[in-house]
């Protein structure tokens, strides 16, 4: 066991309260507090005079903590953590990615969930949590789509407890909501090519932003994006070959956009040196759109649905399109993207024209008025003749 003296900052930043740490390992340890404390930077003798009498005392108090240690006269009893606690257990055996994200969803829908023990995981406090969450969806408080997502990985760990024999799963339906349809923006050549142009190389999103376009590569992944990601096949075709998260990642891409790319480094080397902070990201993104003079109410998601749409339209192949972009069924890929059907496909490869609108000659209906004279009545424009009775 080590004692150590510990110090911690006010809330102020001027002073260290000072306190008696008795650790055994990285993990275990207990701190008293010594009820003393010190300047952090003494500005006068009065001050540089309390601060060495406190260190003198607590020299004493270590000093003294460790005789009594070692003869006996004291014994340090260091409370085992509470290892039944839902939340430790959450965090201990998450199979999440954003597992401090979706604890702190269901947080803020119920507090008791911090200090509540494993065995309290019933079907009640489900369905209660259920409940509450679709009310606040209702209120318009969180969105649906973010609530389902969070509600979802909450059961994911759920069933993970369950699978080790943790606690009992109660079954848990998914969140009910409404789903509000944003209308899906893109990047036209246009103002993809006033990007490319545009005296911007400064900014580090262009060629990202350029490649997402070009691939339909999500910012997420770019951001985890390594030399050793890009690969090549013997008929010289790149293509990124990725995992993230559960999913694996292959997409093609053409010589030209390998140029976007740079020079090739070690295969731990990131392609791309982007800023983590989401905000600055987005202020970047924002200030790379407005150099380029185009349209900044559109987002970095939109080179997505830029990408989708131009390849759906040269290849109607619902299935290749959501592959790419990592959907986990068609049914998601058809409500992100109404225009998108399977029978499409299947229409450009036969050449089918199944979805041609046939076009019925319409037969004009004749007018009975022609500049607002009756057909067939023809007016005299020669003025009548008067004979005159002599």
């Amino acid at each position: 066991m080590v004692i150590q003296l510990w110090k911690r900052k006010n809330y102020s930043k001027t002073k260290y309260s000072l306190y008696l740490r008795y650790r055994i390992n990285q993990n275990k340890a207990k701190v008293e507090s010594l009820k003393l404390w010190e300047w952090i930077n003494p500005q006068n003798d009065i001050q540089k005079i309390h601060n060495e009498e406190v260190r003198v005392s607590c020299k004493e108090i270590v000093r003294r903590a460790k005789d009594d240690l070692e003869n006996n006269r004291s014994s340090i009893k260091l409370e085992e953590p509470k290892t039944y606690q839902f939340k430790n257990l959450f965090y201990k055996f998450s199979n999440i990615h954003n597992t401090n994200a979706v604890f702190n969803f269901i947080k803020t829908i119920d507090e008791q969930v911090e200090t509540i023990s494993i065995k309290k995981i019933n079907q009640k406090l489900l369905e209660s949590l259920k409940n509450k969450i679709e009310e606040r969806i209702q209120s318009k408080d969180i969105k649906g789509s973010t609530a389902s997502k969070y509600w979802n990985n909450f059961k994911s760990v759920l069933i993970n407890l369950n699978k080790l024999k943790l606690c009992k799963y109660p079954k848990a339906r998914g969140i009910t909501y409404i789903d509000e349809k944003k209308s899906v923006k893109v990047f036209y050549d246009r103002e993809i090519e006033k990007i490319k142009s545009s005296n911007t190389q400064k900014n580090i999103l262009k060629n990202p932003f350029l490649f997402s376009c070009y691939t339909g590569t999500k910012l997420k992944i770019i951001e985890q994006l390594k030399w050793e990601n890009i690969k090549r096949n013997k008929d010289k075709i790149y293509f990124l070959d990725i995992r993230y998260g559960n999913k694996k990642y292959i997409i093609p891409f053409k010589k030209e956009i390998r140029k976007l790319l740079g020079k090739r480094k070690k295969d731990e080397n990131y392609v791309f040196k982007l800023i983590k902070s989401k905000k600055n990201m987005s202020k970047e993104f924002y200030k790379l759109l407005k150099d380029s003079n185009v349209d900044t109410s559109k987002k970095y998601s939109d080179a997505i649905n830029t990408f989708v749409m131009k390849t759906y339209k040269k290849t109607k192949n619902i299935y290749l399109i959501s592959s790419i972009i990592g959907h986990s069924s068609i049914k998601k890929t058809k409500r992100t993207y109404t225009y998108m059907n399977e029978e499409d496909y299947i229409d450009k490869l036969y050449n089918l024209n199944i979805n041609k609108d046939t076009k019925t000659e319409k037969k004009k209906q004749k007018t009975l008025f022609k500049r607002g004279n009756l057909i067939g009545y023809r007016k005299d424009t020669q003025k009548d003749t008067v004979v005159k009775n002599t």
